[in-house]
């Protein structure tokens, strides 16, 4: 959907400080008065790969965005600020111009100029399965002028998610020697493709992973509340999964600022001396597998599987009753998000079991699905109680990324990050282009229905008009059983005295962390 987009212009009183900050020459954090410089935080897995066109998982959204600029970024009420792009006009759905900001370079000193952020978008249209996500079903055509440091965009067919989509990790600007070395970036080792503020300097997989701020040619988002203290020389990630680990760490002082998911956010509740604020890390909802000739293109079995679940239930195996049941595959928060319960398939065990008894349903799921997977045990138990025969394969999320992919399953609770925050953004794992066909979409078929309405809101510059589309798009995703919505996974970003880790947008990112004055 297009948001109320924000030019430049609006923002130039604020630029000259902002930069001040997070301009390409700060130096980033401070040891003064034996400051740390430091921050130490958490993910939950390794990353699945350190090229930015193949991200998948949380673990390579938080540590890629540290690597890799973006043109531009998301802040705060749905609002977008500058990035690599000190200057963007994005008010046309088939027409945007960026100015690459002067001063920035590689992480191997190489210039950012508009042809070096060409050469990473086209790139990124050519290798990235959430193409079609940022640019829709155009081929864009861009061209870059670095007399005037402009890169322009342009569409054969609107798309107003564009600039959304490229606040995204997966376009993040890839220098030319992470263009010329594309296996060896995947694993970290070109410094030079970096654009990002930080380089990696370490990484023990299955352990941490170390990121060193550069010493110059970098910028970090120029978010409109600017932070009050530095951004840290370091930041090391322990990888830990288990969430009540992870407050242990945060409340004996091993990790600074993390965020922390399931009941284990309630254990600092009432402490003065820690920072938290709550957001819908992901939106869980059952998924199906609909290739060919697989038991999930029956919509009467998927209504079923709907029919057999209790979503309360399930939002209390998930994390013990803190998130929140939901009546669509997006978070409550995304514009144009339908709240109306009136279009789910209700409750009805009596009439699930006359379709699912006998039946034999291959299921698979994150551990990242409440605690252990409690979620995907939950769902698999209902459906036993319906009578149908569940193999349940609980995996790592990276694993799980990479299960989805393939026709191995035939159902599974999707934990949908939404980076883009929109409603496009999150419809492209169950719709489009298939993973086998290059594209996002794991359910194995286009459900062009649906394609053919993201087309027709992506087209239109109004709000209300587009809201109108998007609702009959989640009524249909509902009653068809495309997708079952279940509830959002909460966590927490929470930080320690003298850390902050703010919550932008929706979300927690690795990116806006920084060290207190």
């Amino acid at each position: 959907m297009a948001r109320k987009q924000l030019i430049l212009a609006a923002l130039a009183a604020a630029s000259a400080t902002t930069l001040a900050l997070t301009g390409c020459t700060t130096g980033g954090g401070s040891t003064s008065g034996g400051k740390t410089d430091t921050i130490r935080t958490t993910t939950v897995a390794d990353p699945n790969t350190f090229d930015p066109t193949k991200f998948s998982g949380v673990s390579a959204y938080q540590t890629g965005g540290l690597l890799y600029g973006t043109l531009v970024y998301q802040d705060k009420n749905n609002t977008l600020v500058p990035g690599v792009a000190s200057e963007f006009k994005i008010d046309d759905p088939k027409h945007q111009e960026y100015t690459i900001r002067d001063g920035l370079k590689c992480g191997d000193g190489t210039e950012i100029t508009a042809t070096v952020v060409k050469d990473s978008l086209e790139n990124f249209v050519k290798r990235s399965k959430q193409k079609d996500l940022v640019f829709g079903p155009s081929t864009p055509k861009i061209a870059a002028d670095d007399a005037t440091r402009k890169v322009t965009v342009d569409l054969d067919t609107g798309w107003s998610d564009t600039a959304r989509g490229l606040t995204m990790n997966e376009a993040g600007i890839v220098c030319p020697a992470g263009l010329k070395d594309p296996d060896g970036m995947a694993q970290g080792t070109v410094a030079g493709a970096f654009s990002g503020p930080y380089t990696l300097t370490d990484n023990k997989p299955g352990a941490s992973l170390e990121f060193t701020l550069r010493e110059d040619g970098y910028t970090f988002p120029e978010y409109r509340e600017k932070p009050d203290g530095d951004y840290a020389k370091k930041i090391v990630f322990t990888v830990n999964s288990d969430q009540n680990a992870v407050a242990n760490g945060l409340l004996t002082g091993t990790y600074d600022a993390t965020s922390v998911a399931t009941e284990a956010m309630k254990r600092f509740d009432g402490k003065d001396d820690y920072t938290a604020e709550r957001y819908a890390n992901s939106t869980l909802y059952v998924m199906f597998n609909e290739r060919k000739g697989n038991l999930m293109t029956d919509q009467k079995i998927r209504r079923a599987v709907a029919q057999s679940l209790d979503r309360a239930t399930f939002n209390q195996a998930v994390g013990g009753g803190v998130g929140k049941v939901l009546n669509s595959f997006a978070s409550d928060d995304v514009e144009c998000v339908d709240t109306s319960e009136d279009s789910v398939i209700k409750k009805d065990p009596a009439a699930a079991k006359k379709v699912l008894a006998g039946k034999t349903i291959r299921m698979v799921g994150t551990l990242g699905a409440g605690p252990n997977g409690a979620g995907n045990s939950y769902v698999a138990q209902a459906l036993e109680a319906a009578g149908a025969k569940v193999k349940l394969r609980n995996l790592d999320n990276t694993s799980w990324a990479t299960e989805t992919d393939k026709d191995t399953w035939d159902l599974t609770v999707m934990a949908s990050l939404n980076p883009s925050r929109t409603i496009g953004g999150g419809l492209n794992y169950f719709t489009g282009k298939t993973v086998d066909d290059g594209g996002r979409n794991m359910a194995g078929t286009e459900h062009q229905d649906i394609v053919d309405l993201n087309a027709k809101a992506m087209a239109t510059t109004d709000k209300d008009a587009r809201c109108t589309i998007y609702k009959q798009v989640q009524e249909k995703l509902n009653q068809d059983a495309y997708v079952i919505p279940l509830s959002a996974n909460m966590a927490q970003t929470t930080a320690k005295d003298g850390f902050a880790a703010p919550l932008i947008n929706g979300s927690a990112p690795t990116i806006a962390m920084y060290i207190k004055n």
